[in-house]
């Protein structure tokens, strides 16, 4: 089976997605893979077929008008400097892959990762009824499909004969207004896109479920969603490219817990080594041993549920002393005003420095902040400089930028 037979195993006058209004049913959808397949290259071997169209529904019709034929496709993101003829898309595709998704990880590197259909296709049944998705769900989404999620939770929705909608409007308003107009049931969105949304006028009854990743979350864009959608349920998922879902934590405990990510998934094991979270999964990529780690830190409580402490990267040497980056964002966005915060260790004659930036609309001045962190951090926690930015910049994948971020470091120096 492939993903292509999600649209003929639904009635052909259903509508599968909406793509700024304009309406495709999965009959219609069908006729256009079918249309962009008798245009692929042919080719003998399998190999990568890179996607640089920009569109929801473009990258969607190449995505799936390769399936069947030796062409395994990768959506590049808008972002990349990658050309076509990048040795990277000559790397070797596995017997089993069918698809690809490219990654640059926290190491701002690119690199290809291999999928078979199984390896989402088996786990869909397991997200979709935790996700609380089924015929008659109605999927809004920003953004595009060379992000991992985006393109996971499309093919979830398709597998269900759901109807996804999407946009690449980068506009929370219009966000708002479709939402209502197409009474949407779920939405799937990073937090640092939910926070915008949550401060829109407007709400709808007949959203019931948020999804989104597991970047921190704060009690203001929660509680703006509940206001907004007040039927609602968030859903907060942690996972890797590598690896699928690993687990997830909804509702009250997501504000309760913090740094807990929930819950694994049925059929997904998790172990702690070293303070380092390890997973196997049968819904990983190919070619990767197991069990795997991220490298991402955590440990797991009484009851167990497990924490995420960061990545092991991103815990610094600070004085002679570990500093966890996860743990200096999550307290400074617990500061009332900063609904957005990122951190950056940056070298000096004096060893690393913790460099701040915060976004809000009512961002407490440097000493007020200073005196909150005083609070919970410890001294050799608490950043040597605050930046105020209008936002946290962030990559088209939904990453934060960490150059433009220095960038504005460097101009606020002048």
């Amino acid at each position: 089976m492939q993903y292509i037979d999600y649209l003929t195993k639904q009635p052909s006058d259903k509508d599968a997605i909406i793509i700024n209004g304009d309406r495709y049913t999965y009959g219609k959808l069908y006729v256009l893979v079918q249309d962009a397949r008798a245009h692929l290259p042919q080719v003998a071997e399998k190999h990568l077929y890179p996607i640089r169209e920009t569109g929801i529904l473009k990258q969607l019709v190449l995505f799936l008008a390769c399936a069947g034929t030796n062409q395994v496709p990768v959506i590049v993101p808008a972002d990349s400097k990658l050309e076509v003829t990048d040795p990277l898309f000559d790397t070797p595709v596995p017997e089993r892959a069918v698809m690809a998704v490219m990654t640059s990880g926290t190491t701002g590197i690119p690199k290809i990762l291999f999928r078979s259909f199984e390896s989402w296709a088996d786990f869909f049944p397991v997200q979709n009824k935790a996700f609380g998705v089924d015929g008659d769900s109605i999927l809004y989404t920003q953004g595009s499909m060379a992000f991992t999620g985006n393109l996971n939770m499309l093919f979830s929705f398709m597998a269900e004969g759901a109807v996804i909608a999407g946009t690449m409007k980068v506009l929370p308003r219009t966000w708002m207004k479709e939402i209502i107009s197409l009474h949407a049931t779920h939405i799937y969105m990073i937090p640092s896109k939910l926070y915008p949304l949550s401060r829109m006028n407007g709400s709808s009854d007949s959203v019931k479920y948020i999804l989104t990743g597991s970047q921190l979350m704060t009690e203001r864009i929660l509680t703006g969603l509940k206001k907004r959608f007040p039927k609602s349920d968030t859903v907060m998922y942690y996972g890797a490219s590598e690896l699928n879902y690993v687990s997830c934590i909804r509702g009250s405990k997501i504000l309760e817990m913090p740094d807990s990510v929930g819950k694994p998934f049925p059929g997904v094991n998790v172990t702690i080594k070293d303070g380092e979270i390890f997973v196997e999964s049968p819904y990983r990529v190919e070619d990767i041993p197991l069990p795997f780690t991220c490298h991402d830190l955590g440990y797991f409580d009484k009851d167990k549920w497990l924490h995420f402490t960061g990545r092991r990267e991103d815990v610094y040497n600070i004085k002679g002393n570990h500093v966890s980056r996860q743990r200096v964002i999550s307290h400074i966005l617990m500061t009332e005003g900063i609904d957005e915060a990122e951190l950056l260790a940056v070298p000096s004659e004096n060893g690393l420095r913790l460099i701040a930036f915060v976004a809000g609309d009512d961002v407490p001045d440097t000493r007020t902040m200073i005196r909150k962190l005083h609070e919970k951090l410890e001294i050799w926690e608490i950043p040597h400089r605050f930046i105020r930015v209008k936002s946290i910049p962030k990559r088209s994948t939904g990453k934060t930028d960490k150059d433009a971020l220095l960038k504005i470091l460097e101009e606020s120096k002048e």
